[in-house]
């Protein structure tokens, strides 16, 4: 099962961590206002060797920002930082939540009529597509009346739900090379039908003021856990492996795309 947390430590680098470092000078540096980053490091702690309850690997990234708006708040979850897009069976397009009621929202019973939706029966990745009890309320634009979304309502999420997104890459053919194209490891068909689709998360809020739009630079530190060892064959097991790695600001700015150096689980174990 994955599990992601974070976590603002002042000490040394630990498991389920991020730590912002911000220099000061001066002057401020200038950075442009999408955000940039380079790798900074990786390590794999097994739960045999430290005893912890599971898995977990320290991904650590540097970052500069010249506005400094990087971060969610733990209750942002409206919008645009909403987890779910819902979509409307009239236009096709994301429901608009002031102007459209909950028998607009496109839900099971438009599968017949809709080629593209994906299957609900008999798919054992139906739960990342289909919202079986979705928890949003929709405002009947005429009466003002609060209504929910009707049961079994197609979804898709949101990108700037997260802020930090990371694609694992793994050597499954076992032939000493990774084919990118072909070689993308899918945590949901590991984790169904749990549907936690990936490692993607959030990092929180890094400036003191975010209306100060001030420059930062730092590093931020990803845990992440796997409750079955990242060790077993059926996950990366010590077959080569890569992350590629982003982030994005609260503008919705993504950053660079980075790669760590290819590794093998054994190669990286830490203390």
């Amino acid at each position: 099962m994955i599990k992601n947390k974070f976590k603002i430590t002042s000490g040394l680098l630990s498991i389920l961590a991020l730590m912002l470092v911000v220099s000061s000078c001066f002057d401020d540096p200038e950075f442009p206002n999408e955000p940039r980053i380079t790798f900074n490091s990786i390590i794999y702690k097994d739960r045999a060797s430290t005893g912890a309850a599971a898995d977990s690997l320290l991904l650590v990234i540097n970052f500069e920002d010249g506005d400094g708006d990087l971060g969610l708040g733990p209750d942002e979850n409206n919008t645009p930082y909403q987890e779910r897009n819902y979509f409307s069976n009239k236009t096709g397009r994301l429901l608009d939540f002031q102007n459209e009621t909950s028998e607009d929202v496109l839900s099971i019973g438009e599968i017949g009529e809709i080629d593209s939706l994906p299957e609900y029966e008999n798919n054992p990745r139906a739960c990342l597509f289909w919202d079986i009890n979705p928890q949003i309320d929709v405002v009947d634009p005429g009466t003002g009346d609060i209504i929910p979304l009707p049961d079994t309502a197609y979804y898709q999420l949101n990108e700037r739900h997260n802020n930090i997104f990371i694609r694992f890459y793994n050597d499954l053919n076992n032939d000493g090379e990774i084919d990118e194209e072909n070689e993308e490891f899918d945590w949901s068909t590991i984790n169904l039908p749990t549907c936690s689709g990936n490692y993607d998360g959030r990092f929180p809020i890094l400036s003191d003021d975010l209306s100060d739009s001030s420059p930062l630079e730092g590093t931020i530190s990803r845990g992440m856990i796997q409750g079955v060892p990242f060790s077993v064959d059926a996950f990366l097991g010590n077959r080569l492996t890569k992350l590629r790695v982003y982030i994005m600001d609260r503008a919705g700015n993504r950053s660079n795309v980075i790669e760590t150096p290819e590794f093998r689980l054994n190669d990286i174990r830490g203390n």
